[in-house]
């Protein structure tokens, strides 16, 4: 690529007398005397090799090759003026997108506080479920900032950052009909018999343990999903309180020989080490134990 001929103060310039018809206008809108604009200007029909005004009494007229030139003038003015306005709005904008990353049991609730939280601020905005694993990766890869998950109940070392959020209370659930020829309570070995609905992938372990008691398990993230197999009595679900499945068709909560005194589970955000310092990350993250309170009180009210 050639170097360029023509200097950006050349053309701007060029521009400021085109618009004003005087060297001496134009010599005050720039901020510069009027020799500099005139030498400016001279440099620029001298690279160029052709005149751009004519003078007419004390104003300056645009010659023909002058007026073609101008309009391109302007246009790459606007194009300077866009590229300066995005530039000095980085340092202030060090993430106007942030990206959360939710356990399949965050209530909706929580997620569109958060949502409403970061319209109110300008932000864009976006969510996504995933397990633990998948979560901590995207962390790590940058395709996150936040996560909130289930508390792992193992030591998270130099890699994250973490804050206590809240519990959410867990429950049997299935349909009527899955476990009608069954005494009440149930026995773990009642349930370990009838395949389970999860919500957590296998290869998060420690989660896995802590939710899955039968042998057999179908997998599902998407809460419709969900409701339309227990519904069907395709299995049962060791689920959050918060999901109400009791109000869904021919689900109830089942009566077990653990109760379901004490079944919660500690939810938590984390985050990569010094994201908290970022404005809009910290801001978030400063944010999210508030909207956890509001959103699970007003749940369950």
């Amino acid at each position: 690529m050639s170097a360029l001929r023509y200097s950006f103060s050349q053309i701007e310039a060029f521009a400021c007398v085109a618009g004003s018809g005087s060297l001496s206008k134009a010599a005050l809108l720039l901020g510069k005397d009027r020799t500099t604009v005139r030498d400016l200007l001279d440099y620029l029909e001298d690279a160029l090799g052709y005149t751009l005004f004519v003078r007419q009494g004390r104003t300056l007229i645009l010659t023909e090759q002058g007026q073609q030139l101008h309009r391109q003038a302007h246009l790459l003015l606007r194009q300077a003026q866009a590229f300066e306005s995005y530039a000095q709005s980085l340092p202030d904008a060090e993430r106007q997108e942030l990206v959360m990353v939710y356990d399949p049991f965050v209530s909706p609730a929580f997620i569109e506080a958060v949502i409403v939280e970061m319209a109110k601020k300008g932000l864009c905005f976006s969510a996504w479920c995933a397990s633990r694993e998948e979560a901590e990766a995207a962390l790590k890869s940058g395709k996150a900032q936040v996560a909130v998950c289930q508390a792992n109940n193992r030591a998270l070392g130099t890699d994250m950052e973490w804050r206590a959020l809240g519990n959410i209370g867990l429950d049997f659930y299935a349909s009527a009909q899955l476990f009608q020829h069954q005494q009440r309570p149930l026995t773990l070995l009642n349930l370990s018999l009838i395949p389970q609905v999860v919500m957590h992938k296998a290869h998060d372990e420690q989660i896995t343990r802590s939710l899955q008691i039968s042998g057999q398990t179908l997998y599902v993230n998407e809460r419709s999903t969900l409701r339309y197999l227990l519904e069907n009595a395709q299995g049962w679900g060791f689920l959050p309180t918060h999901f109400q499945a009791s109000r869904w068709k021919t689900v109830q909560a089942m009566e077990c020989e653990v109760g379901n005194q004490g079944l919660d589970i500690t939810m938590v955000a984390i985050w990569q080490p010094g994201a908290a310092k970022q404005r809009v990350t910290g801001a978030l993250i400063d944010a999210l134990p508030s909207l956890w309170r509001k959103a699970m009180g007003a749940r369950a009210s």
